[in-house]
């Protein structure tokens, strides 16, 4: 027993020393996989190092890209300290190294999609036939990446041996690489078939690459809501690897930096990920690769006495070669108990110093086993309170998510989108990254992760909303626009805003921020760099300055420059402002002749009313009285107080006059109420008129009747919602009214059925009688179908002979038969039109919301069509219910 003495001693000295080592450091290197040109990978990659290195104090973390052969190598020298691999290599470099395990796992994202998950994608020339099935692939040439590759080759490989092909035996390799090397090697005919993963072809979409268009897929597979094109199974995504001379507190404050990087964050967004997630199950593509007898299970390792001698020099010195293999095995059972004691305690720290809500939920129980402080703070409920709580209480509804999870049909981590309730009530939206737990001692569990994502999602539908105001107001006032990234100087003009000043938007290249200091007037800049500051400190709301600018022809245009920071960072920082750029040259220059020619005052277009300080009308031109209808001598001596229409409450004016008051001028739009009480509304700009010494004398106001405008602006949303030729709403008016219902249904219970209603023989009246003729039968069968729905229900015309019904409010199915079996007959009545007689027929498709599993509009929709293609078949002018294969 006494040889067993200092081992224990020595083991920890060495662990303290290897800590020691790395604590030393001052900078850590972050080994990625080069599954594509380096160029490419450190473009995405190096927005998260930087991240990282703004997340984690006193340590400089630095990128670097290597092919799979110099990563190894780099690993083997102890180069690497953070390992971010795919999970093939992760298996393999796992089997070489002791490794404490996988520090978290990557989450893609792709059009709004979150994944956690990566396949394999089988691609052709889209003009080479004869490769459609994976029994299509022996016998080919076929270009992979690299054996070391999941997606390009092994995920791709086991599809084909599952299905009892081995592509290493009946086909022909050639490794290139990278998976664009595989592409270009497609591209080029020197191969037949290429195995790549996902994600790739997206990306290159994405950055304009057209020769993507040449290809196709081979063995396509239909996974769910995954957003990429796949021709495997899906495996977990890229791990993110501590090596094991990393030291426990730096692991720790790297996997909390990375477990709070939000999907919003501009490092997310840069690298095209949303974030870090729990560890994934690794297991299933162990097992793929024993199955295969790959590296590193394609022969048992052979151990010798100089891999002996080498991996365990100090032991063998201490101990001697007579107890050496009792000391593995007690180093080894060691190594192990400190590993898991370790792993424990660094997973205890992060869960509860973390500032992320945490919580571990039983599957069996459906209750809340552990949460950390961050969840008791954002819930409203102690820790204790928490604890045993059902899971449910939380959810605003079902949440399917956890049903899946619970069940066995979501394999791996899960990410998605809930309602949660605080304790106060208060609703909240968050994101939610769950893991299943693998735990012996307890059964079921899952770890989940809860980031409150409400003001986020609050800000991008507030944003939208001001998108869609200011293009229906910009459409109709004809003024420049400009975007404008605070961060970066990036800066975009619309073509008006050139025009301005005299220029073509392409002869402004390339455009920045740059571009605006070097047309405005000198003397302005320093105004607007005030106002301007005054916004980013939040002081001010909006920025609004008149400035100069100079034209290509030399002279100076005034223009009313106006804007608001729409977009933040999260620590506060201006991110994004938006903004008009109005030309005001004729206004300026009106207000300047008002003071020198009262001939000005009387042939002015706009309406011009003049009031002394205590706002007293003391003038008004013609144009006044034919826009308010009030006379001249009715209106001296009064304030204009009888033209308030009642639209604007007490805190519009007494903005308008605090503005009159500090600035000096006012313009916005202006609802008032003319003589014979009709409503109308005006540009109005009121501005302050000094006299020769600089001090007040009146107010003048110019008004411009733009009541024609807002109601053409009416119509211009009518056309936008609804078909031109019958009336009825269009696609865009029936899926918001189809998402409407869906969300009354879930409010409120109830059915809403969804028809899809194709004319037969409407072609043949087209071909017969003419397109005129076949409008006018549209236009009348528009109407008698409408007339046999209901008030609330919607009829619309989504294109040619093709209509959509949605009947809501009904309690069963049967409610709605009566009125689809009176569509089908509305629809085959004959009909004489300018003397001729048409007769149609209606084939109607249908089916019902809710249905028993999670169902969006979309598919509803798709529903509907099958079904009127079944009643098409069927022989016409009929109706067919939908029925699942």
């Amino acid at each position: 027993m006494s040889p067993r003495v200092p081992l224990i001693p020595m083991l920890v000295g060495l662990l303290l020393w290897s800590g020691s080592t790395l604590a030393a450091e001052e900078e850590v290197l972050v080994g990625v996989f080069g599954m594509r040109p380096a160029p490419i990978m450190e473009q995405r990659f190096q927005p998260l190092v930087d991240y990282l290195n703004d997340s984690v104090e006193g340590v400089t973390f630095r990128l670097k890209v290597m092919p799979p052969d110099e990563l190894d190598l780099a690993i083997r020298r102890n180069e690497v300290d953070l390992l971010l691999t795919n999970p093939t290599h992760y298996i393999m470099v796992r089997s070489e190294n002791t490794l404490s395990g996988v520090l978290s796992t990557l989450v893609a994202r792709h059009e709004g999609t979150i994944t956690r998950s990566l396949g394999g994608v089988i691609i052709t020339r889209k003009d080479r036939t004869g490769i459609e099935r994976l029994e299509d692939l022996a016998g080919k040439r076929i270009a992979a990446p690299d054996t070391r590759f999941l997606g390009g080759y092994r995920a791709p490989l086991y599809e084909a041996f599952d299905a009892g092909i081995d592509l290493r035996e009946e086909a022909t390799f050639a490794f290139v690489g990278t998976h664009d090397a595989v592409i270009q090697a497609v591209l080029d005919g020197r191969v037949d078939v290429g195995f790549i993963r996902t994600g790739v072809l997206e990306n290159l979409a994405e950055l304009g690459a057209a020769h993507i268009d040449e290809l196709r897929v081979v063995h396509p597979q239909a996974v769910g809501s995954y957003p990429y094109q796949v021709s495997t199974r899906l495996y977990p995504e890229w791990p993110m690897v501590t090596m094991p001379h990393m030291g426990a507190d730096l692991e720790r404050r790297i996997a909390a930096a990375l477990f709070s990087l939000d999907p919003g964050d501009p490092a997310a967004m840069l690298s095209g990920i949303a974030g870090f997630g729990p560890p994934g199950d690794y297991a299933p593509v162990e097992e793929l690769s024993r199955r295969l007898k790959l590296p590193p299970f394609d022969t048992p390792r052979e151990i010798t006495l100089a891999d002996i001698w080498e991996q365990y020099r100090l032991l063998a010195m201490v101990v001697g070669v007579s107890i050496l293999a009792i000391t593995l095995l007690s180093l080894a059972l060691l190594m192990r108990h400190v590993a898991v004691l370790r792993s424990e305690g660094r997973f205890r720290r992060f869960f509860e110093d973390n500032a992320s809500v945490m919580l571990v939920i039983d599957f069996d129980q459906g209750e809340i086993v552990a949460a950390n402080a961050a969840a008791a703070a954002f819930y409203g409920w102690s820790r204790d309170e928490l604890k045993g709580r059902p899971i449910a209480d939380l959810w605003v509804t079902r949440c399917r998510h956890f049903s899946d999870i619970r069940q066995g049909h979501s394999q791996g981590g899960t990410t998605h989108q809930h309602s949660h309730r605080l304790r106060s009530g208060e609703e909240r939206r968050v994101e939610v990254h769950a893991t299943p737990l693998n735990d012996p001692r307890h059964g079921g569990r899952m770890f989940v992760i809860v980031h409150d994502i409400t003001e986020r999602e609050r800000a991008e539908a507030g944003l939208k909303r001001e998108r869609e105001r200011l293009n229906n107001v910009l459409e109709g006032t004809n003024v420049g626009t400009w975007e404008w990234n605070i961060q970066t100087g990036e800066t975009v003009f619309n073509e008006r805003w050139a025009q301005i000043i005299g220029y073509e938007l392409a002869e402004l290249q390339p455009i920045s921020i740059e571009t605006w200091k070097h047309f405005a007037h000198p003397d302005d800049l320093e105004a607007s760099n005030r106002m301007l500051q005054a916004c980013f400190r939040r002081e001010r709301d909006y920025y609004e300055i008149e400035v100069r600018m100079r034209h290509r022809d030399g002279h100076w245009v005034w223009v009313l420059d106006r804007g608001r920071v729409l977009e933040w960072t999260d620590d506060g920082k201006p991110l994004r402002m938006w903004g008009t750029h109005q030309d005001i040259n004729a206004r300026k220059q009106m207000e300047q002749e008002l003071q020198l020619a009262a001939s000005v005052f009387v042939h002015a277009r706009e309406g011009i009313l003049i009031t002394d300080l205590a706002a007293r009308i003391v003038d008004v031109n013609a144009a006044f009285t034919e826009m308010t209808g009030w006379q001249r001598e009715e209106v001296i001596g009064h304030t204009p107080k009888f033209l308030q229409s009642g639209r604007h409450d007490r805190a519009f004016y007494r903005r308008m006059r605090e503005r009159l008051r500090t600035v000096g001028f006012w313009t916005g739009e202006v609802w008032n109420r003319h003589k014979n009480g009709r409503l109308f509304a005006e540009r109005l700009t009121i501005s302050l008129v000094r006299d020769a010494a600089g001090q007040p004398r009146n107010y003048i106001a110019l008004a411009t009747d733009i009541t024609d405008l807002k109601n053409y602006q009416k119509v211009l949303e009518h056309r936008a919602n609804h078909d031109a030729l019958t009336g009825l709403p269009n696609r865009v008016l029936m899926a918001d009214r189809l998402r409407q219902g869906m969300a009354a249904v879930r409010r409120r219970g109830g059915m809403l059925a969804v028809l899809f209603l194709d004319l037969d023989g409407f072609k043949a009246v087209n071909d017969e009688h003419g397109h005129d003729m076949g409008d006018k039968l549209l236009i009348d069968m528009a109407h008698d179908l409408g007339e046999q729905l209901r008030e609330t229900d919607t009829l619309a015309r989504i294109s040619g002979d093709e209509f959509i019904v949605l009947l809501g409010g009904i309690s069963h199915e049967r409610d709605a038969e009566p009125i689809i079996e009176r569509l089908v007959e509305t629809a085959a009545e004959e009909r004489v039109i300018d003397g001729v007689s048409l007769h149609v027929t209606a084939s109607i498709g249908y089916t019902f919301y809710p249905q028993a599993n999670g169902i969006d509009d979309e598919e509803l929709l798709k529903q509907a069509d099958s079904a009127m293609y079944e009643a098409k078949q069927g022989g016409r002018n009929r109706a067919c219910r939908y029925r699942r294969g």
